[in-house]
């Protein structure tokens, strides 16, 4: 592993370290429905005040579990597989797969033939993309915009795979509750739709991100390519 490499994994580390209290505030989010459907899912909004009164009262109880919360359910689905879920694509997930045959064709900041010209050659295949474009990446990633489109990519893409934990196995734990079928479904169409939410902003920000990258590299004039 290269000095680059290890820079641009700890700028990673330091993203999600930065998202780390929105996660935790939209885990307890989660739960606080979910213990609604357990324990009174007709009376939805009193019981979540109620409980959300009870999270606040144990402040101290959330603060010690939820860095653990937050390291299980962030890490329970792998960087691939979280892509998957937001992209639906089982091979070539990543938008930097797509940089310069979709994202770049549809940013209104990139000249297709400017670009041709600073790469040379614009690569075709989805592994050649993501190659060249984390090439790019790595130059421009200490700039604001590519800092901030990243750190809402890998926000949004944690909301999205966490949403879809909650409505794979919440509905299983409604059942053990012995709670009616219509309560089960009720709750995974909440939690559905919060999955839906997210891959759809998830999906946004991961082309943004993407073509931020591409648009840097146009406003860059010092910029060679270099095989």
């Amino acid at each position: 592993m290269t000095d680059n490499d290890k820079n641009t994994m700890a700028k990673k580390e330091s993203l999600k370290e930065k998202n780390t209290p929105h996660i935790v505030l939209f885990i307890v989010w989660c739960l606080a429905l979910y213990a609604v459907f357990v324990i009174s899912p007709t009376d939805f909004w009193g019981k979540l005040q109620s409980i959300f009164k009870e999270f606040n009262a144990k402040d101290g109880l959330i603060l010690i579990i939820s860095p653990i919360l937050t390291l299980i359910l962030t890490g329970l689905i792998s960087s691939d597989n979280k892509a998957k879920l937001v992209f639906w694509r089982y091979r070539y997930a990543l938008p930097g797969h797509r940089a310069f045959s979709e994202v770049a064709k549809h940013d209104a900041r990139i000249n297709a033939k400017q670009l041709a010209q600073k790469m040379g050659s614009i690569p075709k295949g989805p592994k050649e993309q993501n190659s060249q474009w984390y090439l790019i990446y790595k130059r421009y990633s200490e700039t604001p915009t590519v800092l901030h489109a990243h750190k809402n990519f890998l926000l949004s893409r944690d909301l999205c795979s966490i949403s879809f934990l909650f409505a794979l196995i919440g509905p299983w734990g409604l059942l053990l509750h012995g709670h009616r079928s219509y309560v089960v479904l009720l709750y995974a169409s909440v939690m559905f739709a919060h999955y839906l939410l997210f891959m759809v902003v998830a999906r946004n920000h991961g082309n943004r991100f993407v073509g931020n990258v591409l648009a840097e590299l146009m406003a860059d004039k010092t910029f060679q390519y270099q095989c």
